[in-house]
């Protein structure tokens, strides 16, 4: 089994798939209806209706923090970075310590900087020991580094902090699937993509990890639930790389 750095194929898997929503962002407290919509609606792949739905609420409420970082999420989702920065900062201004926000500046960060990005976590991480989802993502920048033990590791303590955390199961997978333990993250994805909170980058990594196990077809099969049949070919063909050797 070959080992790839999470970067790649990550990209890979999620290329086809970019205006979709990721893991879950975090819960979202006291902040009424309207904010519980858009943060579903942006975990469905709906992010303009969750950024209108934001900014619905900053026209009532201009200082609302959970709006703000609503807002940046769903900007990011929509690759639009610069707004999503803002809406970030204008949150921090409210509220220095806000750890949502933290987190969003944070995962602007991992594509061009991971080393920036895990500053960024573990500055959050040592004010928050116990947020499950700052160690989550603390993992994912260790990933993008190559630092597949040390991530695995951040997945797990995640884990035993919060067992029901999607997003650690789902990362701990697929960094799994990457470093030679293809077959055990191939069931945890298939869970995965099997309950409620299936989204369709969770199918778009089991397509990574039936690949890698060396179950091409099968992939073809998961991609297909969410992609034209041109889309499909072209990811097959984008992660041949992880097919194990033929013996």
């Amino acid at each position: 089994m070959r080992h790839i750095h999470l970067t790649a194929a990550a990209f890979l898997a999620g290329a086809a798939l970019s205006g979709c929503a990721s893991h879950e962002q975090g819960q979202i407290t006291g902040d009424g209806p309207s904010m519980r919509t858009a943060h579903q609606a942006l975990i469905d792949g709906q992010a303009s209706t969750s950024l209108a739905i934001a900014h619905g609420v900053l026209d009532r409420q201009p200082d609302n923090i959970a709006a703000l970082v609503q807002a940046g999420d769903a900007q990011m989702a929509m690759q639009d970075p610069m707004d999503a920065e803002q809406s970030y900062k204008r949150a921090l201004a409210i509220s220095p310590n806000d750890v949502r926000a933290r987190l969003g500046l944070g995962k602007m960060q991992l594509p061009a900087d991971p080393k920036a990005a895990e500053r960024t976590f573990r500055a959050v991480v040592t004010a928050n020991p116990r947020s499950a989802i700052a160690l989550t993502d603390l993992g994912v920048s260790l990933d993008r580094q190559g630092r597949a033990a040390e991530a695995q590791a951040a997945y797990t303590q995640a884990l035993a902090i919060d067992p029901n955390l999607f997003s650690a199961h789902v990362d701990l997978a697929l960094s799994l699937a990457l470093n030679g333990q293809a077959a055990r993250a191939e069931q945890m994805l298939r869970d995965a993509a099997m309950s409620s909170s299936s989204t369709p980058r969770v199918r778009a990594d089991l397509a990574v990890a039936q690949i890698a196990a060396g179950h091409g077809d099968q992939a073809v099969q998961t991609l297909s639930a969410d992609l034209s049949a041109q889309d499909t070919k072209s990811s097959i063909d984008a992660l041949a790389i992880l097919q194990p050797p033929k013996k």
